[in-house]
């Protein structure tokens, strides 16, 4: 770990989360004394707020990081309107240790880590009830625990720093040892227990978007149906996964944790529903004029040209992957733009797949971004349309991290793989049946299997699931296998290999740990 993430120098950030301004983004709050900080409920707050802000923060690239290597690496990806850099060495499968995702995320999760640590060491000196002070430690566990659980399934077994940092001395923790990927899945399940434990089953008012005993328990479930599969493959966590996820699922469990479907799957994403009964839990965006830290760069990044201001498409969507929706099916034209009109001239824009660009119907010819691009993808779609503006960060769209769909899906997966195939096709009808899309029939285990994991990528891709679910399933080899060169950059596709099951070390960190060990094959 780099010193820089020691606390108390983030505090900075927990105390100015809500109103720092950026003319004093240099003055030296760094030197604010635990003993100042915790001595209220007030400052209690703000610091487990600076927990949550270190999901979204400056610098504003690093959540689009995150988000890469949860998406991009599987055989529906192919460039958007422009070259992403960012992007390409990920879903054509060339990633090094030097790469800025892996470089950036790295530091961001202990950044957190530190952050909860040190919220989770002083809670009980701010407040003296034991309850209120679990409240927050209940939190920042929670945020610890995602941390991990998004470090050891992007790089493996990963150092566990359990307590606050405080000093120099502290060697074995700044360098500690990469601990297995069992031990960073069990320190994950004590601090999602205990989140569970402490926690209320959902907040309503000003504290609606901070986690919830629901979103604990939806965590939990996730975690030990990812442990059931690879790299740890512990069955036995099926089950485990079944009796948590069944104490938020069902119609009594569903109104005590104010959880549930919408009727309708693009009001889930809309800037005007945020924090809707069908979000698990995500990281809020606040845009303003007065405040453009507290916006987010996806729809700039994400959204194709004139859509929705100026932006700039760095990642696209196959034609092959808009073919596996029905036509009935709602999400498809939520999930992927095949079509839009410009929003400057009202001229209609659509995809045409035998030239893999945007065209513009109306005037005529290709609407190219890097004209040197041959194979243009559609735009991921599940983002606010409403007009950003002129800058990159002018969105408050937020950043959903789980769904209640998510839930669903995860129970019925669980559900299969422990025998029971038609409560677990009965849960994906449900999901399909908001969507608009036919209802499967009980198959066998092998063919509800594939149905549930289609419908994961029909649900859910987007949502930081979709690479992390083929690591899981083991299916990695198969998604390169399908894939066509010509849908990447330079037709530069590498083939499978093992080490991409993780993704490297960062170099950085190597560098300055000498304890750290590269993942194998980089």
């Amino acid at each position: 770990m780099k010193l820089k993430f020691i606390i108390p120098a983030l505090l900075i950030t927990a105390i100015c989360t809500e109103s720092c301004k950026k003319n004093l983004e240099e003055t030296a709050y760094s030197f604010l004394s635990t003993n100042t900080v915790f001595s209220s409920e007030t400052g209690l707050k703000q610091a487990t707020l600076g927990v949550y802000d270190s999901w979204r923060a400056d610098p504003i690239f690093d959540p689009v990081y995150q988000w890469t290597l949860a998406e991009a690496g599987q055989q529906y990806v192919t460039s958007g309107m422009i070259a992403a850099g960012i992007i390409t060495p990920f879903y054509n499968f060339n990633e090094t240790p030097s790469d800025l995702n892996v470089t950036n995320v790295w530091p961001r999760y202990y950044q957190t880590i530190a952050r909860a640590n040190t919220v989770i060491a002083h809670a009980g000196e701010a407040v003296k009830d034991s309850v209120v002070a679990n409240t927050y430690k209940a939190e920042a566990r929670f945020l610890r625990a995602y941390a991990y659980f998004m470090l050891v399934r992007d790089f493996g077994g990963v150092p566990l720093i359990k307590t606050e940092i405080n000093s120099i001395a502290q060697s074995d923790q700044i360098f500690a040892t990469q601990s297995s990927v069992q031990d960073v899945y069990n320190f994950i399940i004590q601090d999602l227990q205990f989140s569970e434990t402490h926690l209320p089953a959902f907040w309503t008012g000003n504290d609606l978007g901070r986690i919830s005993a629901g979103a604990a328990k939806a965590l939990l479930g996730k975690v030990y149906l990812t442990g059931a599969g690879l790299p740890l493959k512990n069955p036995q966590y099926y089950q485990l996964a079944v009796s948590k996820l069944n104490e938020i699922v069902g119609s009594s469990n569903e109104a005590k944790y104010n959880f549930g479907l919408l009727p309708k799957f693009s009001d889930v994403f809309s800037n005007k529903n945020k924090h809707n009964k069908e979000i698990v839990f995500s990281w809020s965006n606040a845009y303003s004029s007065a405040n453009s830290h507290n916006g987010t760069l996806f729809p700039f990044f994400l959204l194709p040209t004139g859509l929705a201001g100026t932006t700039q498409t760095g990642y696209g969507l196959t034609q092959a992957f808009y073919n596996l929706y029905e036509n009935s099916d709602t999400r498809r034209d939520v999930t992927v733009i095949s079509r839009y009109v410009l929003q400057t001239t009202g001229d209609s824009i659509i995809y045409d797949n035998t030239i893999h660009h945007y065209i513009n119907k109306t005037q005529g010819g290709a609407i190219y971004g890097d004209a040197t691009i041959q194979y243009v993808g559609m735009a991921y779609g599940k983002l606010a349309r409403d007009p950003i503006g002129s800058k990159p960060t002018a969105s408050s769209v937020d950043l959903i991290q789980m769904r209640f769909s998510d839930v669903l899906l995860c129970l019925a997966e669980a559900l299969n793989e422990t025998g029971n195939s038609g409560d677990a096709v009965a849960l994906v009808n449900r999901v399909r049946a908001r969507a608009g899309a036919t209802q499967y029939s009980v198959g066998s285990q092998d063919q509800v299997r594939n149905e549930i994991r289609l419908e994961r990528r029909l649900e859910l891709t987007g949502e930081y699931t979709t690479v992390f679910d083929i690591r899981r399933w083991g299916t990695l080899k198969n998604e390169i296998a399908a894939m066509d060169p010509a849908q990447v950059v330079n037709n530069d596709l590498g083939a499978y290999a093992s080490k991409f099951e993780l993704y490297p070390i960062p170099q950085a960190e190597i560098d300055a740990n000498p304890n750290l060990k590269q993942n194998p094959g980089y």
